[in-house]
């Protein structure tokens, strides 16, 4: 039996005093403590004199007591000291190390072999911390991984030195040697996991020789962790730091954010959204002209008006193909980190990879593959054509390396170093760097060459070395944006690209707008394309258990068909639900038309089922307020605006939903004023007789329904062109905002 059961074993002796019971729990792992410390545990817990007798120094780690291996600690206070804890504790697994590193670093070799292996459970009390519960220890981990930069599993003096200084902390040599010191007893030049909780467990028993080291963990701690309603959000702090730099540098000379910017502490981040104005800026960055920022109110003064900015800011984010699921207005003002960054990356990335397409630079065409289309191109998501991209570099440079992630595949630094020389304009590059076998130091190369040549958006080396997905994306696609390296078209690619679609058709911005509330819904694929990525069935099928929960029975659903002919089976049962279940009206349409990829079908298809989704919603929401809780009608939508505007005593009407002058937009406007005065500023109208009068009105209108918390994806064109539709889809948008406010 191990020491873990003494509360069940009838054979220990608990004769002893009330604190003693409270330290050892009983008589017998007392004096296997007292035999591993030479005797000076009685003062351990003691109600004697001996209490203030001088402490020997601490056993190092790993020492054995009684035969098995434990981690020994300097008896202190029994005032000060919490009881050894009963609980059932599972050792996490130790971080994995690539073969690479560990066959580089001699030293983490030779510190394993005088380590001894830690026992997980059924060890001696003194095996594992005491004081700190499992979810501490899993906290305490992702500290000392954010310490550990090569991912060795020890903390070196360096790596100890770099985190003081990103901490704003630089210390000398002197008082590095001295802060190791607190924390490496066993004198390998290192820290280790289990010298790292020590010292946790040394402060949390009132020893104050471990201060210094224990100070550094503390603001490590409250940099990775920020606390909200009683619970601690952990983050991602390099992740922080480059989306804060990368925010300075696009919009730190905006003089409507000269109150928030720079950030200059990383968890400023979370507190510099919270009025919404930063997130209205850099969601404009991500998508010219997403918000009509006439609209945004700048430098809000009360609660309010940060509520229209955020609600604004959140719907806009939707209409740009953002998946924004379950966060509200009040996330963002109270700073929930995993939220504010999840929307912040989404913008940056949305940001930096915004020109990576045929449209904004033609180069591009350089990276068709031979027998490849161009229509096949265009369908290539961003991050695949930044992949090819950094491919094709590669071959140019007659490497026999390829990537296929922005992770593993670029944590040696060998891709990047044989990128930078061949798309470095000045030539200054080169890959003598790769000579160097320390990887932090290649890392810190590819880093300092990249912020040279351009590249906005910065990554730290240990970033690099952790293969950090996200940050490498960031990188990749800023070194494109600045030095894409790419020779202009030659006449048959110009040929080719003259065929090249124009996506600001109405079917285009339909497929757009169907495509984005797709993404909204939260279903688990992603849609790029439409016409594509729904071919399989699953998509429609998806949003249709979405829009009528319960409505497809699972089990005649082939889940991620290859074959066609399971694809053909899933489009088929979608089609008769459509007809059966949701009485659509699809007349001529198979399921086969879907696999093929018929964009004219599968518009008609998604519209409906988007309009069901409307009425439905407003159907609902009038039950709930005591209506009658019936579909409503296109013509009961209709009636509804034409009332609301007319109580206001606006002149201003609407004959159907094609009369043409919905065209100024001036309608939309009054009825957003009707449903909420304070949301408009009719000062900002114009008079909506010019096309560029109509297009300012329709971009106010937008954003100023997005503002009154109504999420929208229909383009100012779609107003202008008075594209019956979408207006019934602002109009039922509007009127379920309005019923579910009380308006």
């Amino acid at each position: 039996m191990s020491d873990d059961d003494w509360d069940t074993d009838p054979d220990y002796k608990n004769d002893l005093t009330e604190v003693e019971k409270r330290a050892y729990g009983n008589r017998e792992t007392m004096q296997k403590h007292q035999a591993a410390t030479g005797g000076h545990g009685a003062a351990f817990g003691s109600e004697s004199g001996a209490l203030n007798a001088p402490a020997p120094p601490p056993p190092k780690m790993g020492e054995v007591l009684s035969g098995e291996i434990g981690v020994g600690l300097a008896p202190t206070p029994a005032a000060q000291y919490a009881a050894p804890t009963r609980v059932e504790y599972t050792q996490p697994a130790p971080r994995r190390s690539t073969p690479a590193l560990v066959k580089e670093s001699h030293t983490m070799a030779a510190a394993s072999a005088a380590q001894p292996v830690r026992r997980p459970s059924k060890g001696s009390v003194f095996d594992r911390p005491k004081n700190l519960s499992d979810a501490e220890v899993e906290e305490l981990r992702t500290v000392f991984s954010s310490f550990d930069a090569d991912m060795s599993g020890h903390i070196s003096s360096e790596e100890l030195a770099n985190a003081m200084e990103q901490l704003g902390s630089p210390v000398e040599r002197s008082k590095l040697t001295a802060l190791m010191g607190e924390a490496d007893t066993n004198g390998d030049q290192h820290v280790n996991f289990d010298e790292f909780l020590n010292v946790v467990e040394r402060t949390k028993a009132g020893d104050t020789s471990v201060k210094g080291f224990s100070d550094v963990i503390r603001k490590k701690s409250t940099v990775l962790q920020i606390k909200k309603d009683a619970t601690v959000h952990s983050f991602a702090e390099e992740e922080c730091m480059a989306f804060a730099d990368f925010i300075n540098t696009k919009l730190g000379a905006d003089p409507h954010l000269a109150y928030l910017l720079p950030i200059s502490e990383i968890t400023e981040l979370f507190s510099v959204v919270a009025d919404g104005v930063l997130l209205c800026r850099l969601i404009n960055l991500a998508e010219a002209e997403a918000i009509d920022e006439r609209v945004i109110n700048l430098n809000p003064r009360n609660k309010f008006h940060i509520t229209e900015n955020l609600n604004l800011a959140i719907n806009a984010a939707k209409a740009i193909g953002l998946k924004v699921v379950n966060i509200g207005s009040g996330d963002i003002q109270e700073g929930r980190p995993h939220l504010v960054l999840g929307l912040v990356w989404q913008i940056v990335k949305m940001t930096l990879l915004a020109n990576i397409n045929l449209k904004a630079n033609p180069n591009l065409i350089r990276l068709l593959l031979p027998g490849e289309t161009l229509e096949a191109f265009l369908k290539l998501p961003a991050e695949k054509i930044l992949l090819r991209w950094f491919n094709y570099h590669l071959a140019q440079a007659g490497a026999a390396k390829r990537i296929e992630n922005f992770g593993k595949d670029l944590h040696d630094s060998e891709a990047y170093a044989l990128l930078l020389k061949q798309i470095d304009p000045s030539r200054q590059c080169s890959t003598q760097i790769l000579q160097q076998p320390d990887k932090l130091q290649r890392a810190a190369y590819v880093a300092s060459n990249g912020a040279r040549i351009g590249a906005e958006f910065k990554i730290a080396p240990a970033d690099i070395v952790r293969a950090n997905e996200k940050l490498n994306l960031g990188f990749c696609a800023a070194l494109f944006n600045a030095c894409p390296g790419l020779e202009p078209p030659d006449e048959q690619d110009l040929s080719l690209l003259a065929e090249m679609p124009d996506d600001d058709g109405g079917d285009s911005r339909e497929e757009r707008a169907f495509r984005m509330w797709i993404n909204s819904l939260g279903i688990e694929r992603y849609v790029h394309n439409l016409f594509d990525d729904v071919r399989d069935g699953m998509v429609i099928l998806q949003v249709m258990d979405k829009i009528q929960p319960g409505v497809v029975d699972h089990s005649r659903v082939n889940v991620n068909p290859t074959m066609v002919f399971k694809q053909t089976e899933n489009c088929n049962y979608a089609v008769d639900l459509a007809k059966d279940a949701f009485h659509f009206s699809l007349v001529g349409i198979q399921g086969n038309d879907i696999v093929v990829g018929n964009g004219k079908l599968a518009l008609a298809l998604f519209w409906q089922q988007m309009r069901y989704s409307l009425l439905a919603f407003l159907a609902s929401l009038k039950s709930s307020v005591g209506g009658s809780g019936g579909a409503a009608s296109d013509e009961d939508i209709l009636r509804w605006a034409r009332e609301k505007v007319a109580s206001t005593g606006s002149t201003v009407t609407l004959r159907d939903l094609h009369d043409k002058s919905l065209s100024s937009g001036l309608f939309l406007v009054e009825l957003l004023a009707a449903v909420e005065p304070r949301c408009v500023d009719r000062e900002l109208l114009t008079p909506g007789m010019t096309e560029e009068e109509q297009k300012l009105n329709a971009k106010y209108a937008i954003s100023s329904a997005r503002k009154l918390g109504c999420t929208l994806f229909l383009l100012w064109e779609d107003i202008v062109e008075v594209r019956p539709k979408m207006i019934l889809s602002f109009l039922a948008t509007v009127m379920a905002t309005a019923v579910a406010g009380g308006a």
